[in-house]
């Protein structure tokens, strides 16, 4: 007992900010698996669909383009313990509910919960650690985010298997595990306080703004990649769902959740072997397997090659943990020094805007076309603009 009060005296603030950031952006891909289930349950159009995925996004971008401070203003543990609340509370009312509108606002908590919870935990990693190692706290709050992104369809479609209220059980059990980090985190309260001193004013005002002309093209490179990153990200975790239950051999949420762990695993182990490479390279890098993922999804839908659809999913996590790298770095580096969060700020604009748009214009096409016929329409726009931005990186990296 008194070992383990040792650790929770040193590393409990680090843990529960850990594990809050791994299972809270787990619940933004809980409903992955489910979609099929939700459309077979309540007769959703691809609209639906797309509607219910952007409202999560769309709240997440609200909370970090207006309260990403916030816990500047108010510290670090009541806006932690704020976020995870909200996410609870968003839990609850996805499991509970019992049609498109209820769901759509449930999730749209639950962004908002993890765009609060974005910022301050990743400056409370560090403020928490016991030696305040920044490289540690880094690699923590990134492996934890894509982890969790990945993986969380694994474990709802292996709840949702058994049939027992899928619809139900695996945001209860994603509501458990969040309230066990925000009792850590109550617990370990005085490691999460932040800086002391005074504390700036609220703002809620978003700041962007673009770089002076001279750097302009080149974080506006990085702005449209990020832009096509997450619009791939989006199509795979919405839409494709459907489809591929139609495709794929195996039937359920469980084998559901099974295929889309492999975007998780290959985008970690972007992170793990590749952080060093040179940025422009990284970026055309992650263009090119982004275009390959759309591709080899469009064979696998056609041919119904179960292969084709395992190497979409594997080229979709390499793409994305590329791209999250280089096009963040690229974007920082040609940021001006004197209103870089503005800059940033646009940075993720971009990226956000691409989560969400995108994907509601896809849904009410297939709403008129049929979803696999406006698909392939998607992924034709799609691709050429990942191949534009793929050679335009290619450029820059030469000159």
């Amino acid at each position: 007992m008194s070992a383990e009060r040792g650790f929770l005296a040193r590393w409990g603030g680090f843990t529960a900010v850990g594990l809050a950031m791994a299972f809270c952006f787990s619940t933004s891909s809980v409903p992955t698996p489910l979609y099929p289930l939700y459309q077979a349950e309540w007769g959703l159009q691809p609209s639906a669909v797309s509607y219910i995925f952007a409202a999560y996004m769309m709240a997440v971008l609200v909370a970090l383009m207006c309260f990403g401070r916030i816990s500047d203003t108010f510290g670090r543990l009541p806006v932690i313990t704020g976020a995870l609340s909200l996410v609870m509370l968003g839990l609850g009312l996805s499991a509970a509910a019992q049609g498109v509108m209820p769901l759509i606002i449930a999730r749209a908590i639950i962004g908002f919960g993890n765009g609060l919870l974005t910022t301050a935990s990743a400056l409370a990693l560090t403020e928490s650690h016991p030696d305040r190692d920044k490289r540690a706290a880094s690699t923590v709050s990134s492996t934890a985010i894509t982890v969790g992104f990945g993986f969380g369809p694994v474990i709802a479609g292996g709840i949702a298997q058994f049939g027992v209220a899928p619809l139900a059980l695996p945001y209860v059990f994603f509501l458990i595990a969040v309230g066990v980090c925000l009792g850590l985190a109550l617990y370990s309260r005085k490691q999460l306080q932040g800086p002391s001193g005074p504390r700036p004013p609220l703002s809620i005002r978003p700041q962007m703004a673009l770089p002076v002309a001279g750097r302009r093209p080149v974080f506006l490179l990085a702005c449209i990649g990020a832009f096509a990153n997450f619009t791939c990200g989006s199509l795979f975790f919405s839409q494709v769902p459907a489809m591929l239950r139609q495709v794929l051999p195996w039937n359920g949420p469980a084998a559901l959740g099974a295929v889309f762990s492999l975007m998780a695993i290959a985008c970690v182990l972007v992170q793990m072997f590749w952080r060093q490479i040179e940025p422009f390279k990284g970026l055309a890098v992650g263009m090119s397997t982004l275009l390959a993922s759309l591709v080899t999804l469009v064979i696998g839908l056609v041919s119904g090659s179960v292969i084709a659809i395992l190497m979409a999913l594997a080229f979709l996590g390499f793409g994305q943990g590329f791209t999250f790298m280089t096009s963040a770095v690229i974007a920082g580096m040609n940021a001006d020094d004197h209103r870089r969060a503005a800059n940033m700020s646009t940075y993720f604009l971009s990226a956000y805007i691409g989560a969400t748009i995108p994907v509601i214009v896809l849904g009410v096409l297939a709403d008129y076309l049929g979803l696999f016929l406006a698909l392939y329409v998607f992924v034709a726009i799609v691709a050429a603009l990942l191949g534009v931005v793929g050679w335009r990186s290619l450029r820059h990296r030469n000159c």
